[in-house]
């Protein structure tokens, strides 16, 4: 085949990229264009086609570095499909990783939205929690039941939306009612909402398994849902469900 050739003015023309990113290129030995007397830089057809892989495999994510290996050291057939491999299981994770990312600051745009305001220490609640919902919600399934895990997590955007609410109401209620009695009337009304609210979203299986769930599994459970409660807020809490239940029950289950 012919070759033509190209000062760098053009050659940067033809192939789309700057003239800066192709002196990169050659500095780090991705393009080694020929020279002329003076000094100037020269490519040919070749240069050009040999660009065009590097733009191929860029834009399939490879580094530079990799590119440099696959292009200048001619790896063989086998070891460059078991590299796109590899570069395809990669890529498939950071999707995974930017769909997360988009699915979280959709749900604390969301929330936002609907609140007006949220503190910073409450919005890096959201995203702690947010984070660990896989492994929620397998807990759900194997503690409680598939059923109940969705119920949970298999939701709408606006459904999200209001648990997202709720979780936060939850909190500031029980930072604001601590200071005060675990039997208080306003205290009973937001335990008896919430109460009801989880019972709901229980199934028959669920509510059965409720009672065999040991305390280290509670626990287990407990380090996966980032509640920001310091100690005497927990024992208000704790205090106050005892008095709840004792008085009320919680149909279908024994002790919270």
């Amino acid at each position: 085949m012919q070759s033509t050739h190209y000062s760098i003015g053009k050659f940067a023309q033809l192939s789309g990229v700057p003239i800066r990113t192709l002196h990169y290129y050659e500095e780090i030995g991705l393009l080694h264009p020929n020279r002329r007397d003076n000094g100037h830089r020269i490519y040919s057809t070749a240069d050009l086609i040999h660009l065009q892989k590097i733009i191929g495999l860029k834009s399939l994510g490879f580094s530079l570095e990799r590119i440099r290996k696959c292009i200048h050291h001619h790896e063989p057939e086998v070891n460059l499909i078991e590299t796109l491999q590899l570069q395809y299981q990669s890529m498939q994770e950071a999707r995974a990783e930017l769909d997360r990312s988009l699915e979280i600051l959709r749900r604390l745009i969301a929330i936002m939205q609907r609140e007006g305001k949220l503190e910073h220490s409450l919005m890096f609640l959201l995203i702690r929690n947010i984070l660990r919902e896989d492994k929620q919600r397998s807990w759900v399934e194997e503690h409680l039941s598939e059923q109940t895990a969705a119920v949970l997590f298999d939701i709408s955007p606006g459904a999200e939306a209001e648990l997202d609410r709720e979780l936060l109401t939850f909190i500031e209620a029980v930072k604001r009612l601590s200071t005060g009695e675990p039997d208080a009337l306003e205290a009973e009304e937001m335990l008896n909402f919430y109460v009801q609210r989880t019972l709901h979203l229980l199934d028959e299986k669920a509510m059965a398994n409720v009672d065999h769930i040991s305390e280290e599994e509670y626990e287990r459970l407990n380090a996966l849902v980032d509640m920001p409660l310091n100690e005497g807020e927990i024992i208000w809490l704790n205090e106050a469900l005892s008095h709840y239940v004792s008085k009320f029950g919680l149909p279908g289950v024994g002790e919270p």
